[in-house]
């Protein structure tokens, strides 16, 4: 194949092998394996590159470089006023990490909604206002409006996931087995389960995996041990003094919200409960607070801030390499013991 001295552009390249131009581009800048790219379509992509002449943009002059790729970017964060405290700032710490490893210029707006309202705010994907945007904290209704529509802006979605749409996200139904996995192991018969009275789609997979489990390792879920609240320390407490009323208690909670185990630990101290020798406690969610409540609380921990960099990360790749795909990375939760749940030593069966 003769060289063409003139500069090939990435769509030459792609047009030449019949792929997409986005492909091509994640190759050339040395992402096929972070974004699963098979080994040998990168080296047919590299081999014609350099078949092409083609130049990379570290061999370019700057001007170049930045006639080729956008370096400006403003991307909204739309975000669910319920969950608008210490969380958000975690997420923003996180979003700024990426953000330093990308020679771009992006501005972060944060776009607030209400619960169930996120079609409110339709206009804001039109692409008049943001370049792209990430979403948290989607209740089902909202999930909902997101399936029927398409947007012209690239979305990232934070712990959900959706047809045609990028996302950031934990395997929820799992998560709420392995909880109930754990009880069952700890010879638990009686379970209750704590949620935020504001239900994302998130949480009712987390639910629905617990309450299976739950089934198949014939532990009692009953309803009045089902409570919910505000989604933070006085929810919590308000929602496990309700539970106390019933006559005979679970042995086990698990608690859907970790920032209620503040109150449900209160709660549990009010009522004359011993955690753990009278209830024990696993909660769903970042454990870093966990770590300093009295007892300390066993945590099946996700990195909200490690998930908002890859939710950026995204985000940003699809925008700089102009990708007509959609992307996803997956966070597997990791099991840190607190005091409020040890897991007992595998007894065999003689």
């Amino acid at each position: 194949m003769p060289k063409n001295t003139r500069g090939v552009q990435v769509k030459q390249i792609a047009e030449h092998l019949g792929l997409s131009s986005g492909t091509v581009s994640i190759v050339l800048n040395g992402r096929g394996d972070e974004l699963r790219i098979s080994k040998e379509t990168q080296k047919i992509v590299l081999d014609t590159a350099r078949e092409m002449n083609y130049q990379s943009g570290k061999n370019q002059k700057k001007n170049q470089k930045t006639a080729a790729r956008r370096e400006s970017f403003c991307i909204g964060v739309f975000w669910n006023l319920h969950y608008m405290g210490g969380l958000l700032g975690q997420f923003y710490s996180g979003f700024l990490e990426t953000i330093k490893q990308y020679h771009a210029e992006v501005e972060i707006v944060l776009q607030p909604f209400e619960y169930d309202h996120l079609n409110l705010l339709e206009d804001a994907f039109s692409g008049k206002r943001y370049d792209g945007a990430i979403i948290g904290g989607l209740s089902e209704l909202d999930s909902g409006y997101l399936r029927e529509n398409t947007f012209e802006i690239p979305i990232v979605l934070i712990n959900q996931t959706l047809e045609n749409y990028s996302s950031v996200y934990v395997d929820d139904y799992q998560t709420g087995r392995q909880c109930a996995e754990l009880f069952y192991r700890n010879g638990h018969k009686r379970a209750g389960i704590v949620s935020s009275e504001n239900r994302s789609a998130a949480s009712v997979l987390r639910y629905n995996g617990f309450a299976e489990e739950c089934r198949k390792c014939g532990i009692q879920l009953k309803d009045e041990w089902k409570v919910t609240g505000e989604g933070n320390g006085i929810g919590g407490y308000e929602s496990v003094r309700r539970m106390l009323q019933c006559r005979e208690l679970p042995t086990a909670l698990f608690v859907q919200t970790s920032r209620m185990s503040s109150g449900i630990l209160a709660a549990l101290r009010d009522g004359n409960i011993e955690v753990p020798g009278q209830m024990e406690i696993i909660a769903y969610g970042d454990g870093d607070f966990s770590q300093y409540l009295y007892p300390t609380v066993t945590v099946l921990h996700v990195s909200v801030a490690e998930m908002a960099a890859n939710a950026m990360h995204l985000v940003l790749t699809i925008l700089q390499n102009d990708l007509h795909m959609t992307l996803s990375k997956l966070h597997v939760t990791k099991l840190i013991y607190g005091e409020s749940f040890q897991e007992k030593p595998y007894e065999r069966t003689p």
